[in-house]
């Protein structure tokens, strides 16, 4: 998927869906506007989910994201205005 046809509202549920898995919680209980530390990230798991983000976005992704974009509504609006 091209990132120009990525909309904010995609990469968002994308992400959600990507950090509930590695959490092992369900997607509902993911809150976009919470901070990936307090939603239980790991910094192992933060550095997967930043490769994993440059696979589904084709773009090159910092591996500091979580840091310089600590929600994941912060990280879909990178994304989206990439």
């Amino acid at each position: 998927m091209s990132t120009r046809t990525m909309t904010r509202r995609q990469v968002r549920s994308w992400l959600v869906g990507r950090v509930a898995e590695h959490l092992k919680v369900a997607p509902e209980t993911v809150s976009p506007q919470a901070v990936f530390s307090e939603l239980g990230l790991s910094s192992v798991q933060a550095v997967e989910l930043t490769a994993e983000l440059e696979d589904f976005s084709g773009l090159k992704i910092p591996p500091t994201m979580v840091y310089e974009y600590p929600t994941i509504d912060d990280v879909a609006a990178y994304v989206a205005g990439q």
